[in-house]
């Protein structure tokens, strides 16, 4: 887990809770998410799905395989997931280290003399 994105560290931080998850193909899947794997294939319990005509229909467990994940609506409480900490916290270190920014890109703004 340590080589995965933020985007997959939140899915798995998401486990245990309530998602939404549209398919490339318009199925929307709103469930339990009790399992994600690097590749965003993930297992949904008490799920209601949501075909592209409208109908409406309850599965006890349903797979999602991650290739046909278009968007996933994750709860509102991971904003405060320790990624986006450990995100922060890095960028505000690298920040430090480069001196905070606001120098002239490039040295465009240095005019120096021309030797002739």
């Amino acid at each position: 887990m340590s080589n995965v994105g933020i985007p997959i560290k939140l899915l798995y931080e998401a486990e245990g809770m309530k998602v939404t998850v549209e398919m490339k193909n318009g199925e929307i899947y709103r469930g339990l998410l009790i399992n994600a794997e690097d590749t965003m294939n993930m297992t949904l319990s008490e799920v209601v799905r949501t075909a592209r005509n409208g109908h409406v229909s309850k599965h006890t467990n349903v797979y999602l395989r991650g290739s046909g994940v278009r968007f996933i609506a994750l709860p509102d409480l991971l904003r405060n997931a320790p990624a986006f900490k450990r995100v922060a916290n890095m960028k505000a270190k690298m920040e430090a280290e480069r001196g905070g920014g606001g120098g002239t890109a490039g040295g465009a703004g240095v005019k120096r003399k021309r030797d002739k």
